[in-house]
This record gives C-alpha cells, structure tokens and sequence, in this order.
C-alpha cells in the first residue's frame, strides 16, 4: 500500500538530483573547471545505450523511435560521458514535447575541409518553436515561454549546457523548428577532437 508513495519520493529524488547536477556543470562550466577527458571508444554501443536509457521517457508520451546509424562510423576520439550527456539531454527534450508523435535519431559520417565529423540529427514531431523562442533557447534558466514552463517545468538548463558542451567539444549545435510541426537539432562533433588546456577551455567559455 506504500508503493505510489514510495514510487513519488523516487521520482521526486531524481527530479531533484537532476536540478542540482544541471546548476553544478553550469557552474563548472561558467567557472572554466569542465575539463575534457578524451578516450577511444565504440560509438554505435553508446548510442544504443542512450536508447535504452531514454526509451521509458520516449514511450511515456507514446512516442516511437526511430535510428539511423552510419555502420561506417566504429571509434571515436572524445570525452564519452559528454557526448552522452549531449544526446540524453536531446532525446530527453524531444520526449517531453511530443506526445503521439515520432522521435528520430540519425548517425551520419560528414566530411567538412577535409576533416572527418559525426553528425547527430535529432527529429521529432513534437510542438515546435517560433523564430522568437529559438532566438532564447539556449540562454541559461530560459525556456520557450512562462505557459511552455508552467506545463512542462524544468529550469531551462538542459540546452544551455548542451550548447555549451558542444563548444567545448570543438562542435556545434544548431536548431530548426515550425511550431506544430516539430523540431529539429543537430550537432556536429570531430572524429577526432584535438587535446585541450585549461587555458583553450577557459578561451571557449569566455566566447561563449
């Protein structure tokens, strides 16, 4: 009989330690100490595991979803636990603004100025955005507008270290979107991204 209870604490814990992790990595980030562990590793195994992670969010709104994976792409060069945060914050976006729709991510190898970069396109079916909300959308503690926030909640962190991740990364973000229609997001990061210093993380940061 306390199970309900038991299972609203949990959920509530949760909700809190992701708050309090969002406002700790703005802080790192802001303060120039995210450093960036580089590794090699497997992507297409981490992608997959994103998947499993984020489904429950995804068949919560009745959602399907849709990969595409480029089976030419197998070892990266970056800070792995980024690169997941980047795609469990996305993923996790496009769940809690679509209802009865698709989510869909695609995997593809571009080749830009003779360099190699993965890009990650996330699509979903959700409620979109005008050109006024995407001018504010990944401005820290901002989100779409006060009805989007008193619907959805959160802190309209997510984005805003998303964007940021992406540039300390040496990639990119950008965003299409029609309200209704849905939302688009896609990020480019190097197959290889170069060491950095405290001294080139704190430049991007400061530009950013």
């Amino acid at each position: 009989k306390y199970l309900n209870d038991i299972n609203k604490v949990d959920m509530a814990g949760k909700h809190l330690l992701s708050l309090i992790n969002d406002v700790l990595d703005l802080s790192k980030i802001e303060a120039g100490k995210m450093e960036v562990y580089l590794e090699q590793f497997a992507l297409k195994p981490l992608v997959e595991e994103i998947h499993g992670t984020v489904l429950p969010l995804i068949e919560k709104n009745k959602n399907a979803f849709h990969l595409e994976y480029d089976d030419s792409i197998s070892i990266i060069n970056a800070d792995l636990t980024k690169v997941r945060q980047i795609l469990f914050n996305l993923l996790s976006n496009a769940s809690k603004f679509t209802e009865d729709g698709t989510i869909k991510l695609i995997v593809s190898l571009e080749q830009v100025d003779k360099n190699n970069w993965i890009k990650f396109t996330i699509k979903d079916t959700g409620i979109g955005m005008s050109r006024e909300q995407l001018n504010r959308l990944f401005v820290s503690f901002s989100q779409a507008d006060s009805s989007t926030q008193r619907k959805y909640g959160g802190t309209g962190l997510g984005l805003a270290i998303t964007y940021r991740l992406c540039q300390i990364m040496d990639g990119s973000i950008s965003v299409d979107s029609v309200p209704g229609v849905g939302s688009t997001f896609t990020v480019m990061l190097p197959t290889a991204m170069a060491s950095q210093t405290s001294t080139d993380l704190d430049a991007k940061v400061a530009n950013s």
